[in-house]
């Protein structure tokens, strides 16, 4: 008990922060049943591969020599060739920060062994338990760090509040926390609290611990590595950082260092040579960096994923480089900013400078501590008016990040393509009718052939109104087979309060089987703004029909609790060629 209470007193903030954390999740944004998700998948496989599926060591037989072995990981798109075999071509980091939760899971988990295959529930919900984990040490080692910088307690906390809540973390330590970046935070964040401490005691202690953390962060994510280039900024002044290299001219702390670094390392090179015959591999076969063409503008300010759209909070913290400016920091200036710019560079030459499908730009979560070091000594310098002042707008940023989170989850978001207008359709709107929106999908038309076009023409619905606007058998058409879209088309002003619905359903004649049914809301068919009289369409996609039963396809308005009004309204048959 007495440990309990000194843990709880010890840690009591950083277990409130997470407490409300899990809370937000409960009453917010939900619970996720799959935390695991595309790259998640990859950097968790490490764990069933070698524990539950034995196909890790393949090294000895190529996939044509024994094709058994190879059968699960074909079906894996994260398994890339690699000369004759496949290898996983994400880091091992992630899965050994996740292993004592997958091994506790393995080990207590009553699944029959023919059914286990390492991502049932239980296994999703010890990723999740990993991520809040390694959230709360991240929370620990930054109030560690931001303390030996020499900031008020109380600007600790506050700060650490925003960490969690005005940041990607609200999403990636729940729905993907199968992603690197929270445990990458937590390992570069901690990295930091030990170069910091190494160059206030410039005892040889911190150092040897700091390159442990080194070599897990390049295990983690390789690029990760450029945190060392930070070093110089942690130092804190040109004489602090010379002194500390002063105390390594002693090689044999460099050595030992070296070693400890080769030997967290060697868990991935011992993994790839399993997996190819080779210690060292580039897994990311047919991807890379243009640095002849880096993406900076995009990736720091476009709708699509830039950093300081998605969270605003990191620009607020660039205020801190004025600070620093006007009094006259200009170490801590320069050596911030050259590492932000290579950082930007290199993040923004990635041949997908937009990190696939992803909330704002996932890079850079697992650096936020440079962020958020700025903006602690930004606040802590400042007088209290201006303190006030830009806290209260840091704030602000918290419920439009969680907003964001929530829309990206609920697919009001788009995941991938969000530009300009799409952003502001849909910003701060959670309600139900923008589910979709913005992922309305539109073909080229030059592929779809036309089976049939009809033109119902105009309808007025009364307000509560369910009326039939279209409806005909199949039988009484010449060609459906292989019919997979329908476009219904109409004029409307698609006033964003309006929430009548279209839908299309597809039956058997008798009604006693549904092919397809699906209701979108009207303010979907828009094309242009809201509130704007235009044509519209929507794309009504389904598996396409292949059998020749006869079928009813019957499209229905459904009004709200207003008088709607719809022109010109036509509906187009459509199959690919």
């Amino acid at each position: 008990m007495k440990k309990l209470i000194w843990f709880i007193k010890g840690f009591g903030a950083e277990i409130l922060i997470v407490f409300l954390y899990i809370l937000l999740i409960n009453n917010y944004l939900g619970n996720t049943d799959k935390t695991m998700n595309a790259d998640g998948v990859g950097y968790f496989d490490y764990l069933p591969s070698i524990f539950i599926h034995h196909d890790m060591a393949r090294l000895d037989a190529t996939p044509e020599q024994n094709p058994e072995l190879y059968k699960r990981i074909s079906k894996l798109a994260f398994y890339v060739d690699y000369k004759d075999f496949k290898v996983n071509k994400y880091p091992v980091g992630t899965a050994v920060l996740e292993f004592p939760f997958f091994l506790a899971t393995y080990l207590t988990t009553p699944l029959n062994a023919t059914d286990m295959d390492g991502y049932q529930r239980p296994f999703q919900l010890a990723v999740f338990y990993a991520a809040i984990f390694y959230l709360f040490l991240t929370l620990v080692f930054f109030y560690k760090l931001l303390f030996l910088f020499k900031i008020k307690k109380h600007l600790i906390l506050l700060l650490q509040i925003l960490l969690v809540f005005s940041t990607g973390i609200v999403h990636y330590a729940n729905a993907e926390a199968g992603f690197s970046h929270v445990y990458s935070l937590f390992a570069i964040t901690t990295f930091s609290y030990f170069t910091k401490a190494f160059f206030i005691t410039k005892r040889k202690k911190e150092f040897l611990i700091a390159s442990a953390f080194l070599g897990l962060i390049i295990i983690l994510r390789q690029v990760n590595v450029l945190i060392i280039l930070f070093v110089p900024f942690l130092a804190g002044s040109f004489s602090a950082f010379k002194e500390g290299l002063a105390v390594l001219k002693d090689y044999k702390t460099l050595i030992i260092s070296v070693i400890i670094i080769i030997g967290v390392f060697s868990v991935q090179g011992v993994l790839w040579y399993l997996q190819t015959g080779d210690y060292f591999v580039y897994s990311y076969q047919g991807e890379g960096f243009n640095f002849a063409k880096p993406e900076i503008v995009n990736v720091l300010f476009s709708y699509r994923k830039g950093l300081f759209v998605y969270s605003p909070i990191l620009f607020i913290a660039l205020f801190g480089l004025v600070f620093l400016v006007y009094k006259r920091h200009y170490y801590l200036f320069f050596s911030w900013t050259i590492f932000f710019l290579l950082l930007t560079y290199i993040l923004s030459s990635w041949h997908s400078w937009y990190y696939g499908c992803s909330f704002g730009q996932r890079p850079y979560i697992d650096f936020y501590v440079i962020f958020f070091v700025l903006l602690a000594l930004f606040l802590n310098g400042i007088n209290r008016f201006f303190r006030v002042l830009v806290l209260l707008i840091a704030f602000i940023t918290v419920p439009i990040n969680i907003i964001q989170a929530y829309q990206y989850k609920s697919f009001i978001m788009e995941w991938i393509h969000m530009d300009e207008k799409k952003y502001w359709d849909i910003f701060l709107k959670t309600d139900d009718k923008y589910k979709g929106l913005v992922w309305k999908r539109s073909f080229v038309m030059q592929y779809l052939e036309e089976l049939s076009h009809f033109e119902p023409g105009d309808f007025k619905i009364k307000s509560g109104e369910n009326l039939n606007i279209f409806e005909i058998d199949t039988d009484t058409l010449a060609e459906t087979k292989n019919l997979e879209i329908i476009q219904v088309k109409l004029k409307n002003d698609f006033v964003e309060s309006n929430n009548s619905r279209v839908v299309l359903s597809v039956t058997n004649n008798d009604n006693s089987t549904s092919y397809y049914w699906h209701a979108v809301p009207l303010i979907h068919l828009k094309e242009t703004s809201f509130g704007e009289y235009q044509t519209g369409f929507y794309n009504f996609q389904f598996t396409p029909i292949q059998d020749t039963v006869s079928k009813t396809i019957k499209i229905s308005f459904s009004s709200d609790n207003q008088l709607n009004s719809i022109e010109d309204v036509e509906v187009i048959l459509l199959r690919r060629k």
